[in-house]
């Protein structure tokens, strides 16, 4: 993989593993929640609403050492297990129910107390979390896993974390006013929060924390990291969307980034279809379908050099309106071809109309 070094803007991001975001130094969000609804891995109907008690939303990824670290404290905290709060965990890079549920065996002891969602399907975890960034940053362009979302019992959001959470420090610096409905912190969890918030893009360096101990506690136990980041492709394309890529920290496994990769889509219908080609029945039919594409490429058309006895017909929209195009068996393949070995179908079928 090719490793990308990222200057003073990553460095930022995550310079501790803990980024509060609030609207100002001491206060809470009082930001009224997004409606979603998504199944869990157990085929349940789930609502990311709290109802008469707090709730935290955390958007993960299961190859994330925070969302590991965060998940697994998480799960092992008593005000977890005593139902003081509720925790849904929403995995964003498209893992199947299977990956998921390891990921709860393996890292949180199999907690029953957590709902764990997985949406392997059109980035819906990854969308979801970004609209929840965004709600305090409309500008944002990097979001950073895991992403903490704690709705109060009266179903607002009072506070987002970006990066490592852990529990004790939800159950002291958070769950109090998130129990009583929101609201402007008390003295002593305002000088506690803003001992955080001193790293935060919002934050004033000139304010000395309180709690100085509590400072230096939180910089011996997650020194900065100098960012190495390293694009892996998280969530495969299909033939109608781009594939995911996650720019991760190969240092401290932060997510400093996500990215499509460019063209994925195409690549894998061309590729689907010069594999149906290829695989189809002696003397058989290939049948290609497809609401966004109107071209072959070179590798399409070795196919069915290959495989002269197949028939190939596409069912294709061009401008709106459905076509067929119907490819004999034993076709001049060549003649369709441009120089750079691209054939579209409407070109394809006037070949075919004017022999």
């Amino acid at each position: 993989m090719k490793k990308r070094f990222f200057g003073i803007l990553a460095a930022l991001l995550l310079i501790v593993q803990v980024m509060p975001v609030a609207a100002a130094e001491g206060d809470t969000l009082g930001l009224d929640n997004l409606s979603y609804s998504f199944e869990d891995v157990e085929g349940n109907q789930v609502s990311l609403d709290s109802s008469g008690k707090p709730k935290l939303l955390v958007f993960f990824m299961t190859g994330c050492v925070n969302c590991q670290n965060t998940l697994k404290d998480i799960a092992n905290s008593s005000w977890l297990t005593n139902g003081e709060a509720e925790v849904c965990a929403i995995e964003v890079s498209e893992k199947s129910v299977d990956e998921v549920k390891g990921f709860r065996t393996n890292h949180c002891n199999g907690s029953s107390a957590i709902t764990f969602v997985a949406l392997p399907t059109a980035r819906q975890g990854y969308n979801c979390m970004d609209r929840y960034r965004k709600l305090t940053d409309s500008s944002a362009s990097v979001n950073t896993t895991p992403l903490t979302v704690m709705l109060d019992k009266d179903n607002k959001i009072q506070y987002m974390t970006e990066g490592q959470q852990s529990a004790s420090d939800i159950e002291t610096k958070y769950l109090p006013t998130l129990k009583a409905g929101g609201g402007t912190n008390s003295p002593d969890q305002s000088s506690s929060s803003s001992s955080e918030k001193k790293t935060s893009k919002s934050s004033s360096s000139k304010k000395k924390p309180k709690k100085s101990d509590e400072t230096v506690e939180v910089v011996k136990e997650v020194p900065p990291c100098d960012h190495v980041g390293e694009s892996k492709v998280i969530s495969q394309g299909t033939a109608t969307s781009d594939a995911l890529a996650a720019v991760q920290c190969v240092k401290c496994g932060a997510v400093l980034s996500y990215e499509t990769v460019s063209n994925s889509a195409y690549a894998t219908f061309l590729k689907e279809t010069a594999n149906a080609i290829l695989n189809a029945q002696q003397n058989g039919e290939a049948v290609v379908n497809t609401k966004t594409w109107t071209s072959f490429n070179k590798a399409v058309f070795e196919a069915m050099k290959s495989r002269p006895d197949v028939k190939v017909t596409v069912n294709y929209v061009y401008k709106g309106n459905p076509y067929v195009l119907n490819i004999p068996a034993n076709a001049n393949v060549d003649s369709f071809m441009d120089e750079n070995g691209f054939g579209g179908f409407r070109y394809i079928e006037h070949v075919l109309n004017t022999k």
